[in-house]
Protein backbone atom coordinates (compact mmCIF):
# COMPACT_ATOMS: atom_id res chain seq x y z
CA UNK A 1 0.00 0.00 0.00
CA UNK A 2 1.48 3.36 -0.92
CA UNK A 3 0.96 6.20 1.60
CA UNK A 4 0.24 9.72 -0.23
CA UNK A 5 2.48 12.24 0.92
CA UNK A 6 1.21 15.49 0.92
CA UNK A 7 2.37 18.53 -0.27
CA UNK A 8 2.96 21.80 1.90
CA UNK A 9 1.07 25.24 0.63
CA UNK A 10 3.07 28.20 0.56
CA UNK A 11 1.68 29.21 4.22
CA UNK A 12 2.20 26.19 6.28
CA UNK A 13 5.82 26.54 4.80
CA UNK A 14 5.86 30.25 6.24
CA UNK A 15 4.40 29.20 9.61
CA UNK A 16 6.40 26.19 10.26
CA UNK A 17 10.15 28.02 9.34
CA UNK A 18 9.20 30.86 11.85
CA UNK A 19 7.61 28.36 14.24
CA UNK A 20 10.75 26.07 14.25
CA UNK A 21 12.94 29.02 14.85
CA UNK A 22 10.72 30.44 17.09
CA UNK A 23 11.43 26.83 19.29
CA UNK A 24 14.81 27.94 20.03
CA UNK A 25 14.76 31.73 20.05
CA UNK A 26 11.09 33.54 21.27
CA UNK A 27 11.82 36.71 19.36
CA UNK A 28 10.51 35.15 15.63
CA UNK A 29 7.00 36.28 16.70
CA UNK A 30 5.09 37.38 13.80
CA UNK A 31 5.82 41.11 14.55
CA UNK A 32 9.57 40.44 14.52
CA UNK A 33 9.03 38.65 10.65
CA UNK A 34 6.71 41.93 9.73
CA UNK A 35 9.39 44.22 11.06
CA UNK A 36 11.87 42.83 9.23
CA UNK A 37 10.58 42.72 5.87
CA UNK A 38 8.86 45.73 6.03
CA UNK A 39 5.19 44.74 5.87
CA UNK A 40 2.61 44.63 8.81
CA UNK A 41 1.81 41.65 11.21
CA UNK A 42 -1.57 41.49 9.50
CA UNK A 43 0.29 40.32 6.20
CA UNK A 44 2.33 37.60 7.67
CA UNK A 45 -0.64 36.11 9.44
CA UNK A 46 -2.49 36.26 6.21
CA UNK A 47 0.63 34.68 4.25
CA UNK A 48 0.60 31.72 7.16
CA UNK A 49 -3.03 31.24 6.61
CA UNK A 50 -3.02 31.32 2.81
CA UNK A 51 -5.03 34.26 2.91
CA UNK A 52 -3.05 36.06 0.96
CA UNK A 53 0.33 35.78 -1.44
CA UNK A 54 3.27 37.96 -0.90
CA UNK A 55 5.11 40.01 -3.74
CA UNK A 56 8.08 38.47 -5.14
CA UNK A 57 10.23 41.38 -3.15
CA UNK A 58 8.44 40.34 0.21
CA UNK A 59 9.21 36.82 -0.92
CA UNK A 60 12.58 37.00 -1.84
CA UNK A 61 12.99 38.89 1.67
CA UNK A 62 11.27 36.15 3.59
CA UNK A 63 13.40 33.44 2.27
CA UNK A 64 16.28 35.52 2.96
CA UNK A 65 15.01 36.12 6.55
CA UNK A 66 14.67 32.54 6.93
CA UNK A 67 18.08 31.34 5.50
CA UNK A 68 16.57 29.43 2.64
CA UNK A 69 15.37 29.61 -1.02
CA UNK A 70 12.93 31.02 -2.63
CA UNK A 71 11.95 27.38 -5.03
CA UNK A 72 11.93 25.77 -1.23
CA UNK A 73 8.80 27.92 -0.34
CA UNK A 74 7.31 28.08 -3.43
CA UNK A 75 7.49 24.25 -5.02
CA UNK A 76 4.93 22.16 -3.27
CA UNK A 77 7.14 19.27 -3.52
CA UNK A 78 10.42 21.00 -1.91
CA UNK A 79 10.32 20.65 2.56
CA UNK A 80 12.75 23.74 3.58
CA UNK A 81 14.57 23.50 6.22
CA UNK A 82 16.33 25.85 8.17
CA UNK A 83 19.62 24.31 8.69
CA UNK A 84 21.17 26.89 6.65
CA UNK A 85 19.79 29.53 8.69
CA UNK A 86 21.40 27.97 11.81
CA UNK A 87 24.56 27.84 10.15
CA UNK A 88 24.50 31.41 9.15
CA UNK A 89 23.62 32.00 12.74
CA UNK A 90 26.46 30.30 14.23
CA UNK A 91 28.66 32.00 11.44
CA UNK A 92 27.16 35.46 12.48
CA UNK A 93 27.62 35.09 16.08
CA UNK A 94 24.02 34.36 16.91
CA UNK A 95 23.12 38.06 15.22
CA UNK A 96 19.94 38.04 12.34
CA UNK A 97 20.99 39.62 9.17
CA UNK A 98 18.18 41.48 7.95
CA UNK A 99 17.26 41.31 4.61
CA UNK A 100 17.47 44.36 2.28
CA UNK A 101 14.53 46.09 1.81
CA UNK A 102 13.50 47.55 -1.67
CA UNK A 103 13.77 51.35 -1.37
CA UNK A 104 10.14 52.25 -2.83
CA UNK A 105 7.58 49.81 -1.30
CA UNK A 106 9.60 49.75 2.15
CA UNK A 107 9.40 54.03 2.18
CA UNK A 108 5.56 54.08 1.53
CA UNK A 109 5.75 51.76 4.91
CA UNK A 110 8.19 53.63 6.70
CA UNK A 111 5.73 56.93 6.08
CA UNK A 112 2.95 54.90 8.23
CA UNK A 113 4.99 54.12 10.73
CA UNK A 114 5.79 56.09 14.09
CA UNK A 115 8.75 58.29 14.03
CA UNK A 116 10.23 55.89 16.89
CA UNK A 117 9.43 52.63 14.82
CA UNK A 118 10.81 54.08 11.14
CA UNK A 119 13.83 55.42 12.57
CA UNK A 120 15.12 51.64 13.32
CA UNK A 121 15.09 51.23 8.86
CA UNK A 122 18.52 52.37 8.11
CA UNK A 123 19.17 53.38 4.74
CA UNK A 124 21.70 51.52 2.42
CA UNK A 125 23.71 53.05 -0.21
CA UNK A 126 25.44 50.64 -2.48
CA UNK A 127 29.16 52.51 -2.41
CA UNK A 128 32.32 51.43 -2.07
CA UNK A 129 34.80 52.44 0.51
CA UNK A 130 37.81 52.32 -0.70
CA UNK A 131 37.36 55.02 -3.65
CA UNK A 132 35.37 57.98 -4.51
CA UNK A 133 33.37 61.13 -2.80
CA UNK A 134 31.40 59.56 0.04
CA UNK A 135 29.46 62.63 1.59
CA UNK A 136 27.87 62.93 -2.22
CA UNK A 137 25.86 60.06 -1.13
CA UNK A 138 25.28 60.43 2.69
CA UNK A 139 25.43 64.74 2.93
CA UNK A 140 22.50 65.02 0.18
CA UNK A 141 19.26 64.75 1.15
CA UNK A 142 18.10 64.17 -2.05
CA UNK A 143 19.99 61.04 -2.96
CA UNK A 144 18.22 57.93 -3.31
CA UNK A 145 19.62 55.07 -0.99
CA UNK A 146 18.99 51.78 -2.54
CA UNK A 147 16.73 50.61 0.29
CA UNK A 148 16.39 49.79 3.80
CA UNK A 149 17.49 47.59 6.16
CA UNK A 150 15.82 46.37 9.80
CA UNK A 151 18.81 47.38 12.43
CA UNK A 152 17.24 48.75 15.30
CA UNK A 153 20.84 47.93 17.32
CA UNK A 154 22.15 50.41 14.84
CA UNK A 155 19.86 53.38 14.80
CA UNK A 156 21.04 56.67 13.43
CA UNK A 157 23.51 54.80 11.12
CA UNK A 158 23.75 54.08 7.43
CA UNK A 159 24.92 50.96 6.23
CA UNK A 160 27.21 50.34 2.83
CA UNK A 161 29.28 47.66 1.81
CA UNK A 162 32.76 47.51 1.95
CA UNK A 163 34.70 46.21 -1.46
CA UNK A 164 38.30 46.90 -0.01
CA UNK A 165 40.64 44.48 1.44
CA UNK A 166 42.86 46.94 3.55
CA UNK A 167 41.17 46.06 7.09
CA UNK A 168 41.49 41.87 6.44
CA UNK A 169 41.44 39.76 8.22
CA UNK A 170 38.64 42.11 10.90
CA UNK A 171 36.48 42.96 8.21
CA UNK A 172 36.43 40.90 5.21
CA UNK A 173 35.24 42.46 1.54
CA UNK A 174 31.63 42.31 0.74
CA UNK A 175 30.91 42.79 4.75
CA UNK A 176 27.94 44.90 5.90
CA UNK A 177 29.17 47.97 7.47
CA UNK A 178 27.11 50.03 10.14
CA UNK A 179 28.49 53.98 10.42
CA UNK A 180 27.81 57.01 11.95
CA UNK A 181 28.27 60.25 10.80
CA UNK A 182 30.71 62.78 13.72
CA UNK A 183 29.55 66.17 13.41
CA UNK A 184 32.64 67.25 15.08
CA UNK A 185 36.06 66.49 13.34
CA UNK A 186 37.99 67.98 15.92
CA UNK A 187 37.48 65.05 18.87
CA UNK A 188 38.54 61.44 17.45
CA UNK A 189 38.55 58.44 19.75
CA UNK A 190 42.31 57.12 18.46
CA UNK A 191 42.25 53.37 18.11
CA UNK A 192 38.96 52.92 16.55
CA UNK A 193 37.70 51.84 13.34
CA UNK A 194 36.91 55.09 10.88
CA UNK A 195 35.50 55.81 7.22
CA UNK A 196 37.40 58.37 6.59
CA UNK A 197 36.43 60.46 3.62
CA UNK A 198 39.46 62.66 1.59
CA UNK A 199 39.60 64.79 -1.61
CA UNK A 200 38.65 61.66 -4.09
CA UNK A 201 39.22 58.89 -1.84
CA UNK A 202 37.33 56.91 1.77
CA UNK A 203 38.98 54.76 3.65
CA UNK A 204 38.38 52.12 6.36
CA UNK A 205 41.49 52.67 9.05
CA UNK A 206 41.85 53.08 12.19
CA UNK A 207 42.74 56.48 13.22
CA UNK A 208 46.34 56.64 15.38
CA UNK A 209 47.63 59.98 16.68
CA UNK A 210 50.68 60.84 14.58
CA UNK A 211 53.81 60.66 16.69
CA UNK A 212 55.24 63.92 16.09
CA UNK A 213 52.78 66.45 14.55
CA UNK A 214 49.60 67.32 16.24
CA UNK A 215 48.16 68.68 12.83
CA UNK A 216 48.26 64.83 11.21
CA UNK A 217 46.67 62.03 11.97
CA UNK A 218 48.16 58.62 10.82
CA UNK A 219 45.58 56.29 9.14
CA UNK A 220 46.96 52.39 9.82
CA UNK A 221 45.14 49.40 7.86
CA UNK A 222 44.56 46.01 9.58
CA UNK A 223 45.87 44.40 6.63
CA UNK A 224 49.76 44.36 7.24
CA UNK A 225 50.22 44.45 3.44
CA UNK A 226 49.13 48.15 3.60
CA UNK A 227 51.62 51.00 4.77
CA UNK A 228 50.02 53.86 6.77
CA UNK A 229 48.99 57.14 5.72
CA UNK A 230 50.03 60.31 7.33
CA UNK A 231 46.95 63.37 6.80
CA UNK A 232 46.26 66.53 7.63
CA UNK A 233 43.46 67.07 9.76
CA UNK A 234 42.37 69.46 7.80
CA UNK A 235 42.26 67.67 4.91
CA UNK A 236 39.43 64.96 6.27
CA UNK A 237 36.52 66.04 4.69
CA UNK A 238 33.99 63.35 6.56
CA UNK A 239 34.05 61.07 9.34
CA UNK A 240 32.53 58.21 10.06
CA UNK A 241 32.60 55.88 13.01
CA UNK A 242 32.14 52.03 12.24
CA UNK A 243 29.68 51.06 15.09
CA UNK A 244 29.57 47.50 13.52
CA UNK A 245 30.01 45.26 10.37
CA UNK A 246 29.04 41.74 9.57
CA UNK A 247 31.11 39.64 7.47
CA UNK A 248 28.76 37.86 5.18
CA UNK A 249 30.64 36.48 2.81
CA UNK A 250 32.69 34.21 5.62
CA UNK A 251 29.77 32.08 5.77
Amino acid sequence: MEIETLSMTLGQKLKDLRNSLKSTDKKWTMEFVARSVGVSSGAISQYEGDLSVPGNDVLLSIAKLYGVGVNELIDPDETPSTETYKKKKQRWNGDTVSPLLPYEKTKLYLANLPDKEAELYIPFYDVEVTAGNLQLYFDDVEETPEGYVYAPQYRGCIMCHVKGDSMYDRIYPGARLYVQQLPNKKYIDFGQIYLVVLDGYRLLKYIQPHPTDETKVRLVSHNQQYHFWDVERVDILNLFLVKGYENQNAM
